[in-house]
């Protein structure tokens, strides 16, 4: 008895420990995966990973429902299968030999979560009466997913990131096949998790040693337009090659060397890319930077203190070093981009680190909100070599171009001072001049008078992505010999009035003539010109409506959540167990845990982005967080029991739907209170407020699976329903904001945890 104890015992702890590990590597996968289809593809896709996660989840958990023989081994055969998987995927991820449709990728990337949804499916099915512990377990690894990849990514690329997942997961195989009673063959599965781990192992130092499965740009056909480094890589008279390579967090950035010897280009991603500029610490050898657009901002007004925001390779520096900066703060929020350019220090003059230069890492907007410093010039240059594709970043979420930001940057302007924002195109300047009136007006100056304030001029390309325009902003009105020498310039430089106070007024005359913002910008609009607030931050979405790629994760997920919910109503009949109330409840109580909880986590990693400075930060913590205090959360519910359970689960959801409805309400004025402190003093204020959420949000599911589990082949359409409407509802967060801002989608969070408070009783009743 006392050994059958003990054999209970290690093979309880060998599931908790192998839930935790797996719920840690799928988590890691999905952030690395969110670099790769940024690096493949454009950042908009990003947000496919985890599209893919919940449905590869999904139809797992669905492919666990419908297998009913040899169950135990079943468990087993998953986690080798996912160990083996890993390194497989990384290397068709490396070496698929184009980036013309992102489907084969896709494909690839959702095996590991098939795999990782039928295993949690099995598990949780065999060991329901433990489902807290075990959801327990599932959080916290998730958590310490989150930190392992945001830890490793300093160091390894996101390819050698994957591979290490592969022997972690075999080595958890062989644990589980040497204790599971229940596996009559031990040896075999032992001898295949070993090998699957061993090759996984010898790939991972192939990788580090020599990049065997790692970025290969000249695999990259047809890739998209934007992703300027492979053009540049594969034209024959640059001569160019890759110098210096750095992987962070943010993205990867690349030096690429021409046989241009006085220029580098620093490329993100393979795409937004920058000069980096052969500098010996004499200017005049750099005089010609004088008399291109981008230097514009500089040739009139008083410069000695000069904000450069986006430090990049440190061109934009020395454009300040030209118009006779004497003191230049600049502001690079990528790390990897401050490494290269260090590296490099010989080539550029150790620009970053020059005496006149102060250089800040982090994010600009939240440097700016809490600076207190006086400028002459405020620089946001985001043009880049060669231009993006109009629409390529519409869901970028950039607190830069908010005009809560060009608020900010006007209140740090001294008298006389101006903000010059430099885009790709006229229709980027003109959505930053009517952010900017917004600015304005929100310092007391209406739109009619705060005219006087901007000028807005555009060189005149016959290709839109070529017009390249500059915006300049005062706090003040702009004085007549500033207007006056500007033009001049302007016009010296082949450019194009399209606001001029005084002189070329017509683009903004019916605001001249009183006009409100909101009537301008939907006054027969063919364009989104809207400006754009922190609740909804994408400036670069200037077409009307959702965008396509929106459009379309929108109503795949719509289908793939009626169809499956169809299925498990179909397939649950009375073989499933239970009355048909109790059925439909449980199964309506798990799909709008699994929107309801992505409408809350994606709008609060958003607001908190703006209150740290980092967004890589925002989402870790804030993941993290919900993660570490679900998991209490959900072993605190194991202890309920009865009819407690469902009264403790609808205080739950009822504070839950409360609490998110009343961050809506004060989380901008914490913010503001918390911004000027301390990054000790933001993060515990985040922590805080995201754990009174995260603990009651983890007793939710653990509970539903407790009292299912009795009917063990509803567990596994439980888990697929979930991760259907996890995906939904991720969608449906960024269809919301973007639509109406991030504070209806919290709004549209709260209300579905108000549904499921309704739905806990008949859903968790005791059967």
């Amino acid at each position: 008895m006392i050994d059958a104890s003990r054999t209970d015992i290690r093979q309880r702890n060998a599931i908790v420990l192998a839930v935790f590990v797996v719920s840690a590597a799928g988590l890691a996968f999905e952030i690395a995966l969110t670099r790769l289809f940024s690096l493949f593809y454009q950042y908009h896709f990003a947000f496919l990973a985890v599209s893919l996660a919940v449905l590869g989840l999904s139809l797992g958990a669905s492919a666990g429902h419908f297998i009913r023989q040899r169950r135990a081994e079943l468990l087993v055969y998953a986690l080798i299968a996912l160990g083996a998987a890993f390194p497989i995927v990384t290397v068709g991820l490396s070496w698929y030999p184009s980036a013309a449709s992102i489907v084969p990728r896709a494909v690839l990337a959702i095996i590991p979560f098939a795999l990782i949804g039928l295993f949690s499916a099995l598990a949780f099915e065999r060991y329901a009466r433990i489902s807290g512990t075990l959801y327990a377990a599932d959080l916290i690894g998730a958590a310490a997913g989150v930190g392992l990849v945001l830890l490793l990514l300093h160091y390894w690329s996101a390819f050698s990131m994957i591979l290490c997942l592969g022997p972690a997961i075999s080595a958890t195989a062989v644990i589980i096949a040497a204790l599971d009673p229940d596996i009559p063959r031990v040896a075999p599965l032992r001898r295949a998790a070993i090998i699957s781990g061993g090759i996984g192992l010898a790939l991972l130092a192939a990788n580090l040693a020599i990049g065997a499965a790692d970025y290969h740009p000249e695999l990259q056909a047809d890739a998209p337009r934007d992703k300027t480094m492979l053009a540049v890589l594969a034209d024959p008279r640059q001569g160019a090659h890759i110098t210096s390579t750095e992987w962070s967090p943010f993205a990867r950035v690349d030096v690429v060397e021409t046989n241009d010897p006085s220029a580098r280009f620093v490329f993100t991603d393979a795409g937004a890319g920058s000069y980096m500029l052969a500098f010996d610490g004499s200017l005049d050898p750099l005089r010609s930077w004088q008399e291109t657009i981008e230097y514009l901002p500089f040739t009139t007004g008083e410069t000695a203190r000069t904000l450069v925001i986006g430090a990049g390779g440190g061109k934009d520096i020395i454009l300040a070093l030209l118009g006779g900066a004497q003191s230049i703060t600049a502001v690079e929020v990528n790390p990897a981009v401050v490494a290269v350019t260090r590296r490099a220090a010989d080539y550029n003059g150790n620009i970053l680190d020059r005496p006149q230069v102060t250089l800040v890492e982090g994010d600009a907007r939240a440097f700016v909100e809490r600076d207190t410093a006086a400028y002459d010039l405020i620089y946001l240059n985001v043009v880049y070599t060669q231009a993006v594709e109009p629409g390529s970043q519409v869901l970028v979420e950039n607190y830069v171009f908010t005009w809560q930001a060009f608020e900010a940057y006007l209140n740090r302007l001294a008298p006389g001072g101006r903000l010059a924002v430099v885009s790709h195109n006229a229709l980027e300047a003109s959505r930053a001049a009517v952010t900017a009136l917004r600015a304005l007006e929100a310092n007391g100056v209406p739109p009619a008078e705060a005219l006087d304030h901007l000028m807005l001029w555009m060189f005149p390309a016959s290709d839109l992505t070529l017009r390249t325009s500059v915006l300049i902003v005062g706090r003040q009105p702009l004085q007549s010999d500033v207007i006056e020498a500007t033009t001049r310039n302007a016009r010296q430089l082949g450019m194009q009035g399209l606001f001029v106070p005084g002189e070329f007024e017509v683009a903004f005359a019916p605001l001249r003539n009183g006009m409100s913002l909101a009537d301008f910008t939907s006054d027969d609009a063919d364009y989104n010109l809207t400006y754009t607030g922190d609740d909804s931050p994408y400036f670069f979405h200037l077409d009307l409506g959702l965008p396509r790629p929106v459009q379309s994760a929108l109503a795949t997920t719509l289908v793939a959540a009626a169809g499956l919910t169809a299925l498990a109503f179909l397939v649950s009949g009375d073989k499933a167990g239970g009355d048909l109330p109790s059925r439909a409840g449980s199964m309506a109580y798990a799909m709008v845990i699994g929107a309801g909880f992505m409408l809350i986590e994606i709008p609060l990693i958003q607001r908190f982005q703006l209150l740290l400075g980092y967004p890589i930060l925002s989402l870790a913590l804030v993941l993290g967080t919900l993660l570490l205090a679900g998991g209490v959360g959900s072993w605190i519910s194991q202890k309920w029991e009865g009819q407690q359970l469902p009264r403790c689960v609808m205080i739950a959801a009822l504070w839950i739907a409360l609490l998110g409805a009343a961050y809506r309400f004060v989380l901008p004025s914490i913010a503001e209170w918390a911004l000027p402190g301390s990054l000790a003093l933001r993060i515990t204020v985040v922590i805080a407020l995201t754990v009174l959420l995260g603990l009651p949000m983890g007793v939710l599911f653990p509970s539903l699976i407790r009292r299912v589990g009795q009917h063990r082949n509803r567990v596994a359409l439980i888990w697929a329903l979930n991760g259907v409407f996890s995906t939904l509802g991720s969608v449906l967060a960024l269809v919301i904001s973007m639509t109406w801002g991030f504070s209806v989608a919290l709004l549209a969070g709260a209300a579905l945890y108000a549904v499921v408070a309704l739905l806990s009783r008949t859903a968790l009743k005791e059967v």
